[in-house]
């Protein structure tokens, strides 16, 4: 089944409610120097989004965003971004759902999700559009979770609101059930982590390196006919410190092959947790771990595990927040019918960010990163294995709000 027809039930709630709703469209603009290696999203292998002879004024998103309510309960939210010109399509979908939020009587409380979207696993990205509102760039964990992820199926919420009965404590569940995200792995197999900003859109491609040369890959596509689910659970402290863990399985066969995107299906598994404090003295810390493993090829003849984990430490003082985020990553192929396997991947991270808000909608910022890494596929294209790349990013990014109400 195509991937379009997942979402009919959200355009066909934007006909009807086309009259009144939220509309906003965001600019953001950057200014990038790098010493970086040609970026995977030129066909190098280099780590970040702006690599090798890409300084300059650059594009980072043109984001255009609708909600609106329907009826007493539904919330209706479609996400569209252009991010390149070179993109397989110049505008393109991130997410499109519609919500389901019942009004709780009790401290019970239940949600529903249907359409595509995040699951629930970022501690980074709370701002619209899953924006980091940290740094510029994303943790290699979770710019991997916008390149390769997203449910596209049905997600359901329930939360135990305790802190209404004069408890410490609110608890919640979340269940998941999805498809077309069967070829999810590939890109952490083969071309190893990276750091941006930079989301997949539902239609369009990945454009990155992996084994062969530059490619670009197709990461939402249902081949086996099989659904994958997640199951997670939360916990949140009145004082401010919440919980998470998220088991994901994609339940993907690893033997079948779609031969339209030349893909198999990657069976892909992983664990995640993740911790945030916020103080009432304006400090936010989030700690995040993943750990992974993903197959391929009938009887899984080729694995590969990667594991990823970073800590961050933020500071609003007024309009202006401070950010530093350190953080590792690995890929390794574990078993293979090929020998010696290239594929290996491991590396560190350094991130600063600042940001400044001089007034409503208007946002300024500035990002050095510096990235350390181990990648033994460079031999293929007779670069050196390791390598540190770092960047500098200042950008500038506005929102124009309008109201149809």
């Amino acid at each position: 089944m195509n991937i379009a027809r997942v979402l009919m039930l959200p355009a066909l709630l934007l006909g009807a409610a086309a009259h009144a709703g939220d509309f906003d469209i965001q600019l953001d603009a950057r200014i990038a120097v790098s010493d970086s290696r040609t970026s995977f999203l030129d066909g190098g292998l280099g780590k970040l989004r702006y690599g090798e002879g890409g300084d300059g004024l650059k594009v980072g998103r043109i984001r255009m965003a609708y909600r609106t309510g329907i009826g007493e309960i539904a919330h209706l939210t479609i996400d569209a971004s252009a991010w390149s010109v070179a993109d397989t399509n110049p505008v393109d979908l991130t997410e499109a759902f519609v919500e389901l939020r019942p009004v709780p009587s009790s401290a019970w409380r239940s949600r529903i999700k249907l359409g595509a979207f995040y699951a629930p696993i970022s501690l980074e990205h709370r701002a619209s559009g899953w924006t980091n509102p940290y740094t510029l760039s994303s943790s290699a964990l979770n710019t991997w979770v916008g390149e390769e992820l997203r449910t596209i199926g049905a997600q359901y919420e329930l939360d135990w609101l305790g802190s209404r009965d004069g408890g410490a404590f609110d608890l919640g569940l979340t269940v998941a059930a999805y498809g077309w995200n069967d070829p999810a792995g590939v890109v952490i197999a083969l071309r190893g982590f990276a750091l941006h900003d930079r989301q997949t859109p539902l239609f369009g491609r990945l454009r990155t390196h992996v084994e062969g040369g530059p490619e670009s890959r197709v990461i939402f596509e249902e081949i086996d006919d099989r659904p994958g689910y997640y199951l997670g659970v939360k916990a949140r402290h009145a004082g401010g410190t919440e919980l998470r863990f998220l088991h994901y399985d994609n339940r993907a066969d690893p033997a079948a092959f779609d031969a339209s995107i030349q893909d198999y299906a990657w069976e892909t598994l992983f664990n995640s947790i993740g911790l945030r404090h916020e103080s009432p003295s304006g400090w936010t810390l989030i700690g995040q771990w993943l750990d992974g493993v993903t197959y391929v090829g009938p009887g899984r003849h080729d694995a590969w595990d990667f594991d990823s984990a970073f800590l961050l430490v933020a500071r609003q003082v007024g309009r202006h927040r401070l950010a530093a985020r350190v953080e590792q990553f690995a890929m390794n192929h574990t078993r293979t019918t090929v020998f010696p396997s290239l594929s290996r991947d491991r590396g560190t991270a350094w991130t600063l960010g600042w940001s400044f808000e001089p007034r409503e909608r208007l946002e300024l910022s500035a990002e050095i990163l510096q990235v350390r890494s181990d990648v033994a596929w460079r031999a293929q294209l007779g670069e050196p294995s390791d390598a540190t790349e770092d960047s500098l990013q200042l950008g500038v990014r506005y929102s124009f709000p309008f109201s149809g109400r």
